[in-house]
């Protein structure tokens, strides 16, 4: 797999042509709204597919449908598949490019921070199937990532709290410099994009995610670490359909987490508290009336969940997790209650 980097808009056009001399054809998903800020894409002459927006994207319905589209458009193995815009579509263009035909090519376009800092980085593609995220999915690599740093100054606060959420998470499990540098950085970074400030977050991060992913490709072991936070926090976003940002769920995991390691004495009070002043700059809610049950069935779904036996991914430093093997469930649902 290839990561570039293209610098500006001009560049970014020219290297999209380049694809033209490699494949008869080439197929974009992406979504409206994606269009709509970069509208530069619709002047290329490659066939554009719109998928529904958001998570919506992620469902049987829709992967049939645009199954179905590349089938008439003669779609064929040596096609290229883009996925433009955040998680939801890489991991949708992922899946696609994975199984339409056993596999053609595809390249990767991340338009978010969450999908620069992780989605688009380590072969995972997905759909979600009865509310549950991620259910059905495989491991299949981009033969190329396109990093266009520029897409990031069209993200609202919330969108980037999405990227901002992986980054912490890396921080937390992997590198206790990176949250350093978070903890002078992160209110400024919230308060508005600083392109120059996020450059090397983003490729420290990259690196750290390609490290796991080469010594645990397929997610047996190792890799779990990189779910620091996502028990709860994929849990949270099924429960609240989704209106709760990916982002948002993430960090409310991340502080369950985090709580359960420092009352497990993994972390020690000084820790916690640094942990919990950087997560508080976010200024999230407090959640209200909480269904115990139905969040324990979420979790019960969750793929760390082997034979009603959970992995969970817990802190034992700043910069270091392990994997909790056959943790209780119960002592994660009576921890909600700080949330």
């Amino acid at each position: 797999m290839i990561i570039n980097q293209i610098n500006n808009q001009i560049r970014f056009i020219d290297y999209i042509e380049t694809y033209k001399k490699k494949y008869d054809k080439i197929f974009l998903l992406t979504q409206k709204s994606i269009i709509q800020h970069y509208p530069f894409m619709e002047r290329l002459d490659i066939n554009i597919l719109i998928c529904r927006e958001k998570e919506a994207c992620k469902s049987i319905e829709e992967y049939e449908t645009i199954i179905k589209k590349l089938a008439t458009k003669h779609c064929n193995k040596k096609s290229l598949i883009m996925g433009m815009g955040g998680g939801a579509i890489t991991d949708l263009s992922g899946f696609v490019a994975s199984s339409y035909m056993r596999g053609i090519k595809h390249v990767l376009i991340p338009t978010t921070l969450l999908g620069m800092v992780d989605a688009s980085i380590g072969g995972k593609t997905a759909l979600n199937v009865n509310n549950v995220r991620n259910l059905i999915g495989c491991f299949y690599n981009p033969t190329e990532v396109l990093l266009y740093f520029d897409f990031l100054q069209t993200l609202n606060q919330k969108e980037m709290c999405n990227g901002y959420a992986e980054i912490i998470k890396y921080a937390l499990i992997l590198d206790y410099k990176l949250f350093e540098l978070l903890e002078t950085n992160i209110a400024l970074l919230i308060k508005s994009v600083n392109i120059e400030t996020l450059k090397p977050i983003i490729q420290i991060c990259i690196q750290h995610k390609l490290n796991v992913v080469k010594d645990d490709q397929f997610d047996d072991n190792y890799r779990m670490i990189l779910n620091f936070g996502h028990t709860v926090g994929h849990a949270l976003e099924s429960y609240y359909n989704y209106k709760l940002s990916h982002g948002q769920a993430i960090i409310y995991g991340m502080e369950i987490s985090s709580y359960l390691s420092f009352k497990e004495g993994l972390l020690n009070n000084n820790q916690y508290n640094r942990i919990e002043s950087l997560i508080r700059q976010f200024n999230l809610p407090k959640l209200k009336n909480i269904n115990i049950k139905k969040i324990k069935d979420l979790i019960n779904n969750d793929k760390k969940n082997i034979h009603n036996k959970l992995n969970y991914i817990m802190l034992t430093n700043i910069g270091e997790a392990k994997i909790a093997k056959n943790y209780s469930k119960e002592k994660i649902l009576d921890a909600l209650q700080i949330l």
